[in-house]
């Protein structure tokens, strides 16, 4: 569910100034000029990406020279101790892409510069918890400790930086209204049903952005999110609108409120015939991704059980259902979710 309002809102180039100003160094960001700042696609990352990550590409020219920020939001609820690994690869993906785009323009990308652009890695992980220890990918690479400092002379290293929304206070999340709101969604649904203060909260809050038409523009985006995130009844929802949404725009708001509740009627409708078969069949691949699991490895930890079952679509079960039978361990087994 949170695929749509992150890709939506963070390829603006305000959500992505807001965002970035809260969590990287004031003297990187003093540097950045931010009117240089664009979206990107590079090619193959989002063919690389696992079920239920999302991401973007920016880039920007800071002290004159390009740098490229890729941000990936991770939902998995277990330390993914592999993930420099995964973000090596889709760094590597953006060297490549400058490197064909450098060629294309006009020669050699070793003679437009000697030097490769900086990509800047940062997870998003919206909770509801934290994950805990980071690793690098160099504190992965199994070296005796007698060859570790020779070692590292030339093993490859990838870090990036983390930015975890649990437990930060709103005014931490970012540097502006409208980012600031974005985040508050994906924080609160990763805790659960969003209730009537927070929805309102964060109404009010993407409506304090002094930036209107780009509110605007996304207002229709985050309200679809915050209505699929909530259980408020119609009362809840109507009061909402008339305390917080500005008068031009509040019949817009309740008529969408309106669609996707009959919208959601007819889901329900239509889903209550299949529900049944296709939860028995969920249950039952889970159920065979443990059972493989804990034959192979013993105990299963509760964290990764968990995680096994929130998976929902029943095309990625089969792959898990594969994956937990050809594993080495349970951390490259958990590296894959």
């Amino acid at each position: 569910m949170s695929d749509s309002l992150f890709r939506g809102a963070f390829s603006n180039p305000l959500v992505a100034r807001q965002f970035l100003s809260a969590w990287l160094p004031k003297v990187f960001l003093d540097l950045i000029d931010w009117t240089s700042l664009e979206v990107r696609k590079i090619a193959g990352i989002n063919e690389a990406l696992a079920e239920r990550r999302e991401d973007v590409v920016y880039r920007v020219k800071a002290a004159g020279r390009e740098v490229h920020f890729y941000i990936l939001v991770e939902h998995q609820l277990t330390v993914p101790r592999r993930m420099a690994l995964r973000v090596l690869d889709y760094v590597l993906l953006i060297w490549r892409q400058w490197r064909s785009e450098a060629e294309a323009d006009g020669g050699d990308a070793d003679s437009v510069s000697l030097w490769l652009p900086l990509v800047v890695p940062i997870v998003l992980h919206p909770g509801p918890r934290t994950w805990g220890r980071v690793w690098r990918l160099r504190e992965l690479i199994d070296v005796p400790e007698e060859l570790r400092a020779w070692a590292d002379t030339f093993a490859p290293d990838c870090g990036f930086c983390l930015v975890e929304l649990a437990g930060v206070p709103w005014e931490k999340l970012a540097e502006g209204h409208l980012a600031r709101a974005i985040l508050a969604a994906m924080q609160g649904e990763r805790q659960g049903p969003l209730g009537f203060e927070e929805v309102r909260r964060i109404v009010s809050e993407l409506f304090e952005e002094e930036h209107r038409e780009v509110a605007t523009e996304l207002a229709a985006l985050l309200w679809t999110f915050l209505l699929q995130a909530s259980d408020l009844r119609r009362e809840e929802v109507r009061r909402i609108v008339e305390e917080t949404i500005p008068p031009e725009e509040k019949e817009h708001f309740m008529s969408t409120a309106e669609m996707l509740k009959e919208e959601g009627r007819k889901e329900g409708r239509k889903e209550g015939r299949q529900e049944g078969r296709a939860e028995g069949r969920q249950a039952a691949l889970c159920d065979a991704v443990l059972d493989l699991l804990e034959t192979r490895f013993e105990a299963v930890p509760a964290a990764l059980r968990e995680s096994v079952l929130r998976v929902a679509d029943l095309n990625c079960l089969r792959g898990l259902v594969r994956r937990a039978a050809v594993c080495s361990s349970l951390e490259d087994f958990a590296a894959g979710l």
